[in-house]
């Protein structure tokens, strides 16, 4: 499948342990809004025909993302998305509920990308967010201003010229 990058999204937020609050309680008011702001940015991208969504597969944000994607392709307007797994390297992976998650966004996507098919290495990271934002016109993120893989990810989306819809702004309190 060739990625059309004006018809695609890409994902980029922060892994569990950035966040202010916890992934692992879904009955906390913190993750429920999350939730609803990840949604409504899937469905506003959709709406402005974007068909396909970009994952890159890191724990926490990412994760949450493509598994929503699952979701809401499950119903009959949005049954064409598409979901691409962008894999920073050959065996990426965990182990645990993250690691069941990624299975299934694997294993649901419709086309998985490997960046570097050896082993994980320091530059494996930056080569997948690189190619994310080279192959998507859109992100939708989570990033509240720190540094880091999301900030450096954010300024490199805005360079190329990406529309960003953040959903931090909309989780805050």
């Amino acid at each position: 499948m060739k990625i059309n990058k004006y018809h695609t999204v890409c994902f980029s937020g922060y892994r569990p342990s950035k966040f202010s609050f916890s992934l692992d309680d879904k009955a906390g008011a913190e993750y429920k809004r999350l939730q609803v702001g990840i949604n409504d940015a899937i469905i506003e991208a959709l709406e402005l025909g974007y068909t396909a969504f970009m994952c890159g597969m890191a724990q926490g944000f990412d994760l949450l993302c493509a598994l929503a994607v699952i979701e809401i392709r499950k119903r009959e307007e949005y049954r064409d998305t598409q979901l691409i797994a962008v894999l920073p390297y050959g065996n990426h992976g965990f182990r645990g509920k993250w690691g069941e998650s990624h299975r299934v966004i694997k294993q649901e996507a419709d086309q998985e990308i490997i960046i570097t098919h050896n082993e994980y290495s320091p530059n494996s990271y930056r080569l997948r967010n690189a190619y994310m934002v080279e192959n998507s016109s859109h992100i939708i993120c989570y990033w509240d201003g720190k540094g880091g893989g999301t900030a450096q990810t954010v300024r490199m989306a805005k360079k190329h010229g990406l529309t960003v819809h953040n959903v931090y702004n909309e989780n805050s309190p």
